[in-house]
């Protein structure tokens, strides 16, 4: 075989192993972009998992939320019926000086279980905490103790007093004369009695 013959024997091989390798790099290429392309279905199952566990953790959460508010609902509930029958249930005098201290009809039950389950049941009980702090005084010490009230207080005290059939009239004008005033018909004419009284009422304003 002449030199020339050799040549282009090779190179005739050579152009065929180019060929055989541009063939392999386009399947490759096409196998490539096969991979890579999107497909034309998404798998639902998977897709629909996910917004199924989406779904639950919602639902549950919703329930768990409903089931809460009824549970307070209830609870609300018991509550109203449980007070109200303590209202309707209660002595005329108990349910009297608490109607008064709550400044409601004694004769309107609802407004009266209304007012115990929302109002500000320490302004409500004050003038009894007061009666009792005076209770626990001597005659001396009750005066003193009843003029550092104040006016308000003194005036609460005397209409608590009125409630319980031991004071009449209007509370005398000026600090001093009002507190001991006060001090006398706690010291002469309030009771265990009405103490006891005053105990009822303070059971009946709970708010539970």
């Amino acid at each position: 075989m002449t030199d020339t013959a050799w040549m282009a024997d090779e190179t005739t091989n050579a152009d065929e192993i180019v060929e055989d390798v541009e063939t392999d790099m386009t399947d490759t290429e096409g196998n490539v972009e096969e991979a890579t392309a999107e497909p034309e279905h998404l798998d639902d199952e998977a897709l629909d998992l996910g917004e199924s566990d989406e779904d639950a953790d919602s639902g549950k959460s919703k329930a768990r939320t409903q089931a809460q508010s009824k549970g307070r609902d209830k609870t609300l509930i018991r509550r109203t019926v449980r007070k109200m029958l303590d209202v309707q249930g209660a002595e005329d005098d108990v349910r009297h000086v608490a109607a008064s201290l709550l400044s409601k009809d004694e004769s309107d039950v609802e407004g009266l279980v209304v007012t115990i389950l929302t109002g500000d049941s320490r302004k409500a009980n004050q003038p009894m905490s007061d009666l009792e702090d005076l209770m626990e005084a001597d005659a001396i010490e009750m005066s003193a103790n009843a003029t550092a009230l104040g006016k308000d207080r003194l005036k609460a005290l005397w209409s608590l007093l009125g409630d319980l059939g031991k004071a009449e009239g209007s509370l005398p004008a000026g600090i001093a004369p009002a507190a001991i005033q006060i001090a006398k018909i706690i010291s002469k004419d309030v009771s265990d009695d009405d103490m006891l009284t005053l105990t009822a009422v303070a059971d009946l304003m709970k708010k539970a």
